[in-house]
């Protein structure tokens, strides 16, 4: 327990935490000694993170749930929030990514949008009014909210969109002091990368293995991300020095959009 000496932990919630981009950045907070809610499907991944995260420095709570039901969602975010009373920052990093084609099922790009475009803006609904002065608010999109790719058109367009409301929310926040900013990153060496490369290798007539390093030849860096380079990215935006910087979409793609 902290003395009075000692300042309080402050509290970020990150979502898809148990694997990717979402695990690197909860691993990063808890190592600089914040207290965070780490929020997935999966139960038993949580547990991984909260166990392999460099703990005892900052203090790990599982919240799992699928943040794509409302009733599930909602339910778990308030007792969260009955439990901790306020946040000082959210990191929206859970993502659903299907292929969406002209000639498939409408249905599943509504479930797209529904996970990665309505979701996030339901979970900022609910948790901003917690949020302490000065907080911050990162989203986790992608450059294929800059550009399109064929068959992708759910994921395309909830990234686009989610730089949208990152846009709109930091001026709703702004006389909180509260920024609001959207990271996009390229390709990033995670397990949604190599299930998308697996999804698309055949058609390519190429192994995984070929397929990645065909992707990796058109990134000017000629290299796939790591994911704590990513959470890096997010930590910095949570700095003093990023206290000004709201309302921007900041692409982190090893040169794609140069």
């Amino acid at each position: 327990m902290a003395s009075a000496a000692q300042s309080p932990r402050k509290r970020v919630l990150v979502t898809g935490a148990s694997r990717g981009i979402g695990r690197a950045v909860a691993k990063v907070f808890l190592e600089n000694d914040w207290e965070v809610a780490l929020c997935a499907r999966s139960a038993a991944g949580l547990e991984i993170v909260a166990r392999t995260a460099g703990l005892p420095r900052g203090v790990a709570r599982s919240v799992p749930c699928d943040l794509s039901n409302r009733a599930s969602s909602d339910a778990a975010l308030g007792a969260l929030l009955e439990s901790w009373g306020h946040l000082d920052g959210v990191v929206l990093s859970h993502a659903l990514n299907i292929p969406t084609p002209l000639s498939g099922s409408l249905a599943d790009f509504e479930r797209m949008i529904e996970a990665d475009l309505v979701s996030p803006l339901r979970i900022l609904r609910q948790l901003t009014p917690a949020l302490q002065q000065g907080g911050r608010v990162v989203l986790i999109g992608s450059v294929l909210g800059r550009f399109g790719v064929p068959g992708q058109h759910g994921y395309c367009a909830a990234k686009a969109g989610m730089a949208g409301i990152a846009r709109s929310l930091a001026l709703d926040l702004a006389p909180k002091q509260i920024t609001v900013n959207c990271v996009q990153p390229g390709w990033v060496d995670t397990e949604m990368a190599n299930e998308a490369i697996a999804a698309q290798c055949s058609g390519m007539g190429m192994s995984a293995t070929e397929a990645r390093a065909h992707f990796e030849a058109q990134l000017p860096l000629k290299r796939f991300l790591a994911p704590h380079e990513i959470a890096a990215h997010v930590h910095w935006l949570f700095s003093t020095a990023a206290s000004g910087l709201t309302g921007q979409a900041q692409n982190h793609d090893c040169g794609v959009m140069a």
